[in-house]
């Protein structure tokens, strides 16, 4: 069985954004966790990483937390799971055409990347905010 799957890490992130997009104001680290069932220390390097991207703002020490610092509408999944994991790549031979000796006749090559393409396509089409409950 093959299984194509983002990280823990960009799932985290998406879990997090989205629950950040429901509350008002500034949360703590340590409830979001607990809310979104995320353990602690990941979601730490998670927030970390999604405020050097400007996705959230954090504030630390006494009424400190975390808070959404984007619109939901204009956060993109692609560039949420890229932020976090890099680039979208369905196998190695479309990140490194050097890497397989076959690239420049290999069929297959071409299928995947029609089908990273369409991935990429129907995550950017997707918001953070469409995943909001409604």
């Amino acid at each position: 069985m093959l299984i194509m799957n983002i990280t823990r890490a960009a799932d985290y992130a998406i879990r997090i954004l989205v629950a950040l997009s429901s509350k008002k104001g500034v949360v703590s680290s340590k409830e979001l966790a607990e809310e979104i069932n995320v353990p602690f220390n990941h979601l730490s390097k998670v927030v970390q990483l999604l405020s050097r991207r400007g996705y959230i703002r954090s504030r630390k020490g006494k009424g400190g937390g975390i808070v959404l610092a984007k619109n939901p509408k204009q956060i993109d999944l692609a560039e949420v799971v890229e932020a976090i994991e890099g680039p979208l790549v369905l196998s190695e031979c479309l990140f490194n055409r050097k890497s397989c000796r076959l690239s420049g006749k290999c069929k297959f090559h071409k299928c995947l990347g029609a089908l990273q393409s369409q991935m990429r396509k129907f995550l950017a089409s997707r918001t953070i905010f469409d995943l909001l409950p409604a």
